[in-house]
């Protein structure tokens, strides 16, 4: 992303985030720096990055995480952005085959050991791992490796769509999805640390909320402001839902305005789609209430034909899991009064 792109975004923080105040929000702002490989750039962009910022973002909070997949990286930049403060995540997909570098090997290993010494060194870390047809049926038992070596876990179904079209071939089946989650579910509840998982863990919450007999708050046919924006290197603005689609595009940040772009009817349209998805998949669905309805916000959980198929599923799953297993009612009313309070 060019540096003028980069300094007309964060000079417009502090608008947009006055903008969100006056709706009765408080706003805090979060930049996640991803694309191949972020840390290939030289330290002087990230300290380029820490100096606008600096600069410009004055009344409000915000962090900045980065996400790598350590390999080839520049020691430099990631030394920096460690020394800065900045959280790490690193891409790990825990199966050959996969992912290699210029000259052709395989870098699955290599990525798993710089995550091992990262982790020896004192630096902390999430691990991100995109689930496909590749890596289903090892990512349950890398869980006992993530749980030593990182702070938690964020697990993306592959999906087709923007501007990695070679996803297609790692797409599965919505019920291996839905397996592939329950099994990392069984093998956590058998395992000696817990770490966080996402999104399995939202999936649970449902589940227990729905056992309860409570629920989360607010009409499924409602409009909420997207809390997740994509900004691509040349400045064009999507919601999370609609990324890399060019008929949702919502402007460029290096012309207009966040409060311009939110106020715009491309952004009204992205509303009024993910409210129809609502209606179509929320209204009548029997975890109403203990599903937030967030799922229809995520790029990937609606089937092109419009279905909330892996979040409802694995709700229902985990659900039937808890009920197999003995737990008592009591005892998830009182998870739920724990989650709530430390949340």
């Amino acid at each position: 992303m060019r540096i003028e792109t980069l300094r007309r975004l964060f000079a417009d923080v502090d608008g947009f985030g006055a903008r969100l105040s006056g709706l009765g929000l408080s706003p805090k702002f979060s930049f996640v720096w991803h694309g191949g490989e972020p840390l290939l750039l030289p330290p002087e962009y990230y300290q380029k990055i820490v100096e606008l910022q600096q600069a410009h973002i004055r009344n409000f909070a915000y962090r900045n995480s980065v996400q790598t997949n350590l390999f080839g990286s520049n020691q430099a930049s990631l030394k920096f952005v460690l020394d800065t403060g900045w959280e790490l995540g690193v891409s790990i997909d825990f199966a050959d085959g996969v992912r290699s570098n210029a000259g052709g090997r395989d870098s699955n290993k290599s990525v798993i050991a710089a995550a091992e010494d990262l982790h020896r060194s004192g630096a902390k870390f999430g691990a991100i791992s995109v689930l496909g047809a590749h890596n289903y049926d090892v990512l349950p038992d890398a869980y006992d490796w993530v749980a030593e070596f990182a702070a938690g876990w964020r697990i993306l179904p592959a999906f087709v769509g923007g501007p990695e079209e070679n996803m297609a071939r790692l797409m599965l089946p919505e019920e291996q999805v839905v397996r592939t989650f329950v099994a990392l579910f069984e093998r956590r509840a058998d395992a000696k640390k817990h770490i966080p998982i996402a999104p399995l863990d939202d999936y649970i919450r449902a589940a227990t909320l729905k056992i309860a007999g409570q629920s989360t708050h607010g009409a499924v046919d409602r409009d909420v402001l997207d809390n997740i924006f994509l900004i691509n290197v040349n400045g064009d603005v999507f919601t999370r839902p609609f990324a890399y689609e060019p008929q949702y595009c919502l402007g460029n940040v290096g012309r207009d305005s966040m409060v311009d772009i939110v106020g715009r009817e491309t952004y009204r349209a992205c509303q009024a789609a993910i409210r129809q998805r609502k209606i179509r998949n929320c209204a009548r669905c029997d975890y109403r209430g203990p599903c937030d309805s967030s799922p229809m916000h995520e790029h990937g959980s609606v089937t092109r034909d419009g279905r909330c198929v892996v979040p409802r599923r694995s709700i229902k799953e985990i659900g039937m899991t808890l009920a197999a297993a003995g737990v008592d009612r009591a005892v998830i009313a009182d998870w739920v009064q724990e989650t709530r309070a430390t949340a």
